[in-house]
């Protein structure tokens, strides 16, 4: 009978880590694509300020050649000003609808951490994860003693440490 017990807590003890290393993997992963998706806007957020820097250059040449040129020519430039005008308006219309795709992504992978998360504490767990007593760390924590000198006290890694205040919601 208490091997049984012993064989069901390694048994859980197994599907923790497991789902702790998949919970990890898929955080490393998800923020791996944000930050790519980030630094591609962050490029196009260049790429459009460049843009709109040589558009006001080119607008204040137009100006000062308007007052400079007969009457005449000023339809050319009005229409040189409403084509610059016109290449913009896609530019801008591509940015506005990577960054609501990037909102989207973003909203998704927010709300799958946030279903993960419920899911890890609606675990049966037991009141102590390998042999942790869970309220020395709370308390430790709650006394303002960081995560290492808490991991180094009792004896335990920083990610044991960091899973038991994450499920408790203390951080």
């Amino acid at each position: 009978m208490n091997h049984s017990i012993e064989i069901a807590l390694v048994a859980l003890a197994v599907m923790v880590v497991g789902v702790i290393y998949y919970v990890i993997t898929k955080e490393g992963e998800v923020s791996s694509q944000i930050r790519s998706i980030a630094k591609a806007v962050d490029d196009l957020h260049r790429e459009l300020f460049a843009m709109d820097k040589r558009l006001k250059q080119e607008l204040e040449i137009i100006t000062s050649l308007q007052e400079s040129v007969p009457r005449e020519q000023n339809s050319l430039h009005a229409e040189l000003g409403r084509e610059v005008n016109e290449l913009s308006v896609p530019i801008l219309e591509s940015l506005n609808h990577i960054e609501d795709s990037f909102g989207g992504y973003k909203e998704k992978t927010e709300n799958r951490l946030r279903y993960l998360e419920e899911r890890i504490r609606n675990l049966s767990l037991p009141t102590s994860i390998s042999g942790m007593d869970d309220e020395k760390v709370i308390s430790r924590y709650n006394q303002g003693t960081d995560i290492d000198t808490i991991a180094k006290e009792l004896r335990l890694s920083k990610a044991e440490v960091e899973f038991v205040l994450k499920i408790n919601q203390l951080r």
